[in-house]
């Protein structure tokens, strides 16, 4: 079940918020709809510390915050990918000589092939 909700924000936001979904190839509406969805999902102490990162317009903070959150993010898909093809035994067992090194690149594609997906 959906629900429709508003909300105001300023126009440098709404701006933003427009050239984003452009970018993406999203409706503005979608676009708010997944960051709802993202921002309610957060744990509260993460929620209040980016909007008060947002008040005081620390963009520094919030650049090397988005880095980290992304190298975090391509560690864990890579740890996934990783587990992913370790459960389909395509690679080693006794029949099998394959290295870490193809393991890791049989993860690397099955990544970006995800990320390009989402």
């Amino acid at each position: 079940m959906s629900s429709t909700v508003s909300a105001n924000v300023d126009g440098k936001t709404a701006t933003k918020l427009k050239m984003v979904a452009s970018l993406e190839n999203r409706s503005v509406s979608n676009a708010v709809s997944s960051a709802i969805t993202v921002f309610v999902g957060l744990p509260k102490g993460v929620r209040d510390f980016l909007l008060e990162l947002h008040a005081q317009n620390d963009q520094e903070t919030i650049g090397r915050l988005g880095r980290e959150m992304m190298a975090a993010a391509a560690r864990v898909r890579l740890e996934k990918a990783t587990a992913d093809l370790a459960s389909e035994q395509r690679f080693g067992g006794p029949d099998m000589a394959s290295s870490e090194i193809d393991l890791m690149e049989e993860a690397t594609r099955l990544s970006r092939a995800a990320a390009q997906r989402s």
